[in-house]
């Protein structure tokens, strides 16, 4: 797993509700290879359709902090829209809800989901009206948002056994390997019953 412990970025705004993994990355495209085409794939249709759309504009190159409308990544369970999401700059997403599905997919790939609450997430979303370059930053040892000077903290938060292995950059697996002893005493002690 990629480590994320703290990212700071100018944020990149996609406050549409119900945006589906099939809009993130169109079907046809779910088996691109390689960042480049991954990115190419990213909101494809969108960004054909609506020049004005917030991946075609020049002024959001470089930011990596997504803030996202309500249910993002619902629909389909496609990975590749964590990759495509990946490839096109975006290293962490904040909003009120995310598809769990999505939201473990992000979380396999380095990627955090972090939810505020509605109220939290309003006064973001008012601060970015106030000013489009406005910087956020997510801090997963502290558990925090800050924009403007001030921390949030995760209401609803990332999931602490996420943060927490994304913060020592490992998976699952790494997880459990490292409690062998205390797997194996268990199972030891328990062996009879």
């Amino acid at each position: 797993m990629t480590q994320f412990i703290s990212l700071t970025s100018k944020l990149v705004p996609l406050l549409l509700a119900n945006v589906d993994t099939d809009q993130i990355i169109p079907a046809q495209y779910v088996n691109a290879v390689g960042e480049q085409a991954l990115a190419s794939a990213l909101f494809s249709r969108r960004k054909a359709e609506d020049p004005d759309f917030v991946f075609n504009r020049p002024e959001m190159k470089g930011r990596s902090i997504m803030l996202a409308g309500p249910n993002f990544g619902c629909g389909s369970s496609r990975e590749a829209a964590a990759w495509a999401l990946k490839a096109g700059g975006i290293r962490a997403l904040v909003g009120t809800s995310f598809n769990q599905t999505f939201a473990t997919n992000c979380a396999q790939n380095g990627m955090p989901t972090v939810r505020l609450d509605p109220v939290a997430f309003g006064q973001v979303v008012a601060l970015l009206d106030k000013n489009p370059d406005l910087e956020l930053t997510i801090d997963l040892r502290q558990g925090s948002v800050t924009v403007d000077g001030h921390a949030l903290t995760f209401p609803t938060g990332i999931d602490p056994f996420i943060s927490d292995l994304m913060v020592r950059s490992i998976d699952e697996l790494a997880y459990l390997l490292e409690r062998r002893p205390l797997i194996a005493a268990f199972e030891a002690a328990h062996r009879d019953v």
